[in-house]
């Protein structure tokens, strides 16, 4: 068994654990679940992004605030990038900040920072590096090349506020995706099954 299977085998045991003893448990199938499940992921990463905030507010050493400082922006930008070739969902920023101007202007600034910053190596404001050569004044030692770099590693707290409120903003337009997306998985599990078809795909008895 792969790990992708080993872990869905895990969260078939967790849901009927939580739920088999008062109800019976039918997985969805993959084909109808995709836009479901990718809000879902969305509005838990956007959930995880807030509780970082939490902590990058109180000023933690500077390895934590720059692990959670590209966690941050790595999360946020994993909500609106093309996931077609697996047939998830994305969020169209063009219809969400439509008359949105000041939500959309910190969401450039972190979909920037993503590209420049995590994605690709390359010259921008956010990191700047030199090389340099080092010539000592004493003739008994060897000349260097040596590199220095600026990087960015962490937010101010305008813009943590400013991110925060955004992620509070996008999470219910989320939600509204969550439940109209859910109530379309219901009806066509009713309509494609019968109710001896989803006794079959129970996995109450799953082992």
């Amino acid at each position: 068994m792969d790990k992708t299977s080993e872990r869905l085998a895990h969260l078939l045991q967790k849901a009927q654990s939580e739920y088999s003893e008062t109800h019976f448990v039918v997985r969805v199938p993959e084909f109808l679940s995709k836009k479901f499940i990718g809000y879902c992921s969305m509005k838990e990463d956007l959930e995880l992004a807030l509780e970082y905030i939490k902590i990058l507010s109180q000023h933690p050493d500077k390895i934590i605030k720059s692990a959670l400082t590209i966690s941050l922006i790595s999360l946020y930008a994993k909500c609106f990038a093309d996931a077609s070739k697996n047939n998830y969902p994305k969020l169209e920023h063009e219809k969400i900040f439509k008359d949105y101007a000041d939500h959309y202007k910190i969401h450039g600034y972190l979909v920037d920072l993503r590209h420049q910053l995590i994605a690709h190596r390359g010259k921008s404001e956010n990191e700047v590096g030199i090389a340099y050569m080092s010539i000592p004044k004493d003739e008994k030692e060897q000349s260097q090349i040596r590199f220095s770099q600026l990087k960015q590693t962490s937010f101010s707290s305008g813009d943590l506020s400013k991110m925060e409120v955004l992620f509070e903003f996008l999470i219910p337009f989320i939600e509204n995706k969550i439940q109209i997306n859910g109530q379309k998985i219901y009806e066509a599990m009713l309509d494609s099954f019968s109710a001896k078809q989803l006794s079959q795909m129970g996995i109450n008895n799953i082992k």
